[in-house]
C-alpha cells in the first residue's frame, strides 16, 4: 500500500466510500493502516518509522477484536465436537473452528509484539 493510501484511510468518510470486502479487509488486517519502513532512502525510512510508532495506539483494538474472534472460534469446538460424536461429519467443523482459533490466537501474539516493538526505545 502506497503512503498516501495509510493515510488517507485513516479518514472515517474515506474508508465508508470503499466496497465491503476492502472494509472487511481493513477490518481485519492490523497492519493496512501503517507505512512500510523497510524501502526508501534513510530520511523516508525514518519518516515511515515514525508515523507507525505514532499510529501505534491503533492496535490496541485490533488486539482486542482478534481476542474476541480467538475465544468465539475457541467456544465454538465443544459444540461442534458434541455434534460430532452424534454425526461423523461434524468433525470438520470442529477441526475448523479449532484451527481458526490458533490463527487467531497467532495473529493476536503477532500483533501484541508490534505493539510492544513500535513502543520500545528509539535507536
Amino acid at each position: 500500500m502506497k503512503a498516501a493510501d495509510a493515510e488517507s484511510l485513516l479518514n472515517r468518510e474515506q474508508r465508508a466510500r470503499l466496497p465491503l470486502p476492502r472494509q472487511l479487509l481493513l477490518y481485519l488486517d492490523p497492519f493496512a493502516l501503517f507505512k512500510d519502513a523497510s524501502n526508501g532512502t534513510a530520511l523516508v525510512r525514518a519518516s515511515a518509522l515514525s508515523y507507525n510508532r505514532a499510529l501505534r495506539w491503533v492496535l490496541v483494538a485490533y488486539i482486542r477484536r482478534w481476542i474476541l474472534i480467538a475465544a468465539s472460534l475457541f467456544l465454538a469446538i465443544a459444540p461442534a465436537e458434541a455434534l460430532a460424536a452424534q454425526a461423523k461429519i461434524f468433525i470438520i467443523p470442529a477441526a475448523a473452528f479449532a484451527v481458526g482459533a490458533s490463527i487467531a490466537i497467532a495473529v493476536t501474539c503477532l500483533i501484541g509484539a508490534v505493539y510492544v516493538l513500535l513502543g520500545s526505545k528509539r535507536e
